[in-house]
């Protein structure tokens, strides 16, 4: 997913973006995700708010919840990834 999300970010693509985006806010939300998975699309997550077109569809579809969860999460690294996204949504 990260791949994809860094290939769009390049091509500048905001469709592909949104479709990748998309993807990636439904599978973070999967309960049985193994942690360096989960990892992955968090950063791809926050690589398409940070570099992406797509940050305010990011901020429409709840991102600050997934954000606020991965912030709890006993990983550290997932965590980390929690903090950074919560601080994009909050960049104006």
């Amino acid at each position: 997913m990260q791949d994809y999300a860094v290939l769009l970010i390049e091509k500048k693509d905001q469709e592909g973006q949104s479709q990748v985006l998309s993807a990636a806010l439904v599978i973070v939300e999967e309960e049985n995700l193994e942690v360096d998975s989960k990892f992955r699309v968090l950063v791809a997550i926050g690589s398409l708010m940070l570099d992406g077109l797509v940050r305010k569809i990011a901020l429409d579809l709840d991102v600050e919840d997934i954000a606020k969860e991965a912030k709890a999460s006993k990983d550290a690294k997932i965590a980390e990834v929690g903090v950074d996204i919560e601080l994009l949504t909050k960049q104006s």
